[in-house]
């Protein structure tokens, strides 16, 4: 719709501080599908056949006229024609492993086209890709899925999520492309499994239904205001700004990390808009219906992007990345990590540091190949391996009694042992995140350098510290010279 490009452009130049029209008309998308959630769940329960049609011709208006990805419908749905011939005809258990691969060097196709335009144009826009990295999460869980529920094979050490998702059959065609497009959550997410996607097929519950639509544009209220302050302060605070010698000229470290801290924040908003509006079309869809308690009550799941509190105001980094794009990373956890960390013979675990890093890889890989991903997550995944380190170490030091019955000093340590562990880990997520949003090698490593490499030489030291000279015995000692006394005359008086 090329009057509708049109119109979107000056909006956008005239009131969004000419944010790109590319993400404008991503947004109207998204809200678009609001109207076509509402009439979506309004098709009888019995009617399945026609909710999977409803959303596959959805899906085609919304990616098609209205965003004007043709190319990428084109390529999604030959991808969808393939995946699903491999996942019906192949039987043998290599079957997940190769749609695995097939969707991911279909993607990668697809990143290196889009990096080789970016490139010759000068320009960063938003393409198909992003749906069909959406496309990959849906296609590669639904084989790992139906060869768990595959019966004559054994699955000893699968978790409880893994074992919830099973399925017993190959869905059918229409299923499995009602699925594989449905319209809500294909070009922001959230990604979800089958299982999840037939709930709300056969969601026909008048009680669950009105709960509906308070609770998608709640969610949509929460995309509009992350919004705003994207419009607000996108061309104020950026990361490429970081990369350029004379914006240190007058600046601290600590003036250069409290501006990268909100750098970080500003690049999320535009994040959070996309997928907090993209939750309650999905919500508004009946997404995330999970049945009834013991009691008759409304069971809902959690259908999310993002943990926008969690990344926030998380005190470790851990709690961070869990908040973040959690359909991806619930997809890393339970198709990725945990199938790299457990051996398929004895379920026994393989190295967690090495799991972590090839799961950041193949996170990396999944968003393309410019050099910034690959320094992000490979930071991230080694700064997630020290702040293990440090908090296993550290814990006990800061922890609360069971009786939560602790004096006020302790208490105060508790909570500066939070609060630094917010800080840093904030920190080192911005600081991670820089070459993402960058992209590019040189500029990246100069940001970094410009900020004295001060997360990459602190993750050296702790590794050092606790992995060569022994930091980890030296606290536990003090830790336990520290309570060795009080628990001797404890228990003596426990034993009158």
């Amino acid at each position: 719709m090329q009057l509708l490009n049109s119109a979107l452009a000056r909006l956008s130049e005239d009131y969004l501080g000419g944010i790109s029209v590319d993400r404008v008309v991503t947004v109207v998308g998204v809200l678009l599908s609001y109207v076509l959630a509402h009439a979506f769940q309004r098709i009888p329960a019995r009617m399945a056949a026609a909710k999977h049609i409803f959303s596959i011709v959805s899906t085609i208006f919304l990616f098609g006229p209205v965003q004007e990805q043709y190319t990428g419908l084109i390529h999604m749905a030959v991808g969808s024609a393939a995946i699903y011939g491999l996942i019906r005809w192949i039987k043998s258990a290599y079957m997940p492993y190769i749609v695995f691969l097939a969707a991911m060097l279909h993607m990668s196709y697809s990143h290196i086209q889009r990096q080789i335009h970016e490139r010759s144009t000068g320009a960063v826009v938003m393409d198909y890709t992003g749906a069909q990295m959406v496309f990959v999460i849906k296609v590669t869980s639904l084989a790992f899925c139906v060869y768990d529920g595959r019966p004559n094979v054994v699955h000893p050490h699968m978790s409880a999520y893994q074992r919830k998702n099973a399925i017993s059959r190959v869905p059918g065609v229409l299923e499995y492309l009602g699925y594989v497009f449905f319209f809500a959550g294909f070009s922001v997410g959230p990604a979800f499994e089958l299982a999840t996607y037939r709930k709300m097929i056969a969601l026909d519950d008048t009680r669950a239904r009105r709960q509906l639509p308070r609770r998608a544009y709640r969610k949509l209220l929460e995309g509009a205001f992350w919004m705003v302050i994207y419009v607000a302060y996108s061309n104020v605070y950026t990361y490429q700004a970081m990369t350029k010698p004379q914006f240190y000229a007058h600046r601290s470290l600590l003036s250069s990390a409290l501006y990268m801290c909100t750098t970080g924040l500003v690049v999320r908003s535009a994040y959070y808009t996309a997928w907090k509006m993209g939750e309650g079309a999905c919500i508004l869809a009946g997404l995330g219906f999970d049945g009834y308690d013991a009691h008759g009550a409304v069971q809902w799941m959690d259908i999310a992007n993002v943990h926008v509190r969690g990344v926030e105001l998380g005190s470790s980094l851990r709690q961070l990345i869990d908040s973040w794009n959690v359909g991806t990373n619930t997809w890393l956890r339970h198709h990725v990590y945990l199938r790299i960390s457990r051996t398929p013979a004895d379920g026994a675990r393989a190295s967690s540091t090495r799991a972590t890093v090839l799961t950041f890889l193949v996170s990396a890989w999944w968003h393309g190949f410019y050099p910034g991903y690959y320094l992000t997550f490979v930071l991230i995944a080694l700064a997630a391996n020290a702040a293990r380190i440090l908090r296993r170490n550290l814990h006990a030091i800061a922890a609360l009694p069971a009786d939560n019955h602790a004096s006020a000093l302790r208490r105060c340590v508790k909570c500066a042992y939070d609060v630094a562990g917010w800080i840093l880990s904030k920190y080192t997520l911005d600081f991670a995140a820089a070459p993402f949003m960058v992209l590019s090698l040189q500029p990246s490593m100069q940001l970094w350098r410009d900020n004295y490499f001060v997360v990459p030489l602190a993750v050296l030291g702790i590794f050092i510290a606790f992995n060569v000279l022994g930091a980890g015995r030296f606290i536990r000692s003090l830790v336990g010279q520290s309570q060795s006394a009080p628990g001797k005359k404890t228990g003596k008086r426990l034993k009158k």
